[in-house]
């Protein structure tokens, strides 16, 4: 038998491992927030019962027991969803993308992002990770297509229908132009940005999608993740993070 302050602390690591990988699966999507919660509501309880708390032990135990019980009936389809994305994830990114494609598609981005960047064509790119964008997909024109910088500047020329509109690029193809894209509920308040900026900041804060913006007035090229942006970032700069940010999770 261990003795009790070992035990309570194998205990502790234990809890604090699966938690911190459990974190690490539903980082980027709707359920983090509640799951947080979640293990805030278990350290707690795991706190009264370790300093014997009666009263406090049983009130944090209800608690934990009507939580779990709310978010399992409210979040059910998201559960099912996220598992649903990291398998179809695993079947077709990490089987159908190799290093050299990848790397090659990354440089031939930055390329076409640094040209557009260069000529002012405003531009806004998101990149699917484990994430589905499905929804999001459906609200363009499907292209189905190999990504190619002649076929990324035909779609954001001035004239273009489809210019207002983000492309969404799954692995090393563009699957579809023109989609919309929701707006971020959060903006940084010294900053006053357009719809594309918005738009790249609001896929990023419900998925783990990666967006590239380009503005039409400066020609200034940004990088948004998990509802943060990356601002005027040089196409050296963008290329070295894509290459560390799109690869498998």
């Amino acid at each position: 038998m261990l003795p009790g302050f070992l035990k309570y602390a194998v205990e502790i690591g234990v809890l604090y491992y699966f938690s911190y990988q459990f974190l690490r699966w539903v980082k980027g999507t709707p359920l983090f927030l509640p799951v947080r919660s979640l293990i805030v509501l278990f350290i707690a309880a795991g706190v009264s019962n370790l300093l014997t708390l009666g009263e406090l032990r049983l009130f944090w135990r209800l608690c934990l027991f009507v939580y779990v019980g709310t978010m399992l009936l409210v979040l059910q389809p998201e559960l099912r969803r996220n598992y649903m994305n990291r398998l179809y994830h695993h079947v077709l990114f990490e089987r159908n993308t190799n290093e050299e494609g990848r790397v090659k598609f990354i440089e031939d981005l930055a390329l076409a992002c640094q040209t557009l960047s260069r000529k002012k064509i405003g531009a806004l790119v998101v990149l699917e990770r484990t994430n589905s964008l499905r929804d999001f997909i459906q609200t363009g024109v499907l292209v189905d297509a190999f990504f190619s910088p002649e076929l990324l500047f035909s779609i954001f020329l001035p004239d273009s229908p489809l210019h207002d509109g983000a492309v969404v690029v799954r692995e090393n193809k563009i699957v579809a132009a023109g989609c919309i894209l929701p707006l971020a509920e959060r903006v940084e308040a010294r900053r006053k940005i357009g719809t594309r900026h918005r738009a790249g900041l609001g896929v990023t804060e419900q998925t783990d999608a990666l967006a590239i913006v380009i503005s039409e007035e400066t020609g200034k090229i940004s990088l948004a993740v998990h509802g943060r942006m990356a601002w005027d970032i040089e196409a050296g700069t963008l290329k070295r993070m894509l290459k560390i940010l799109y690869r498998r999770l």
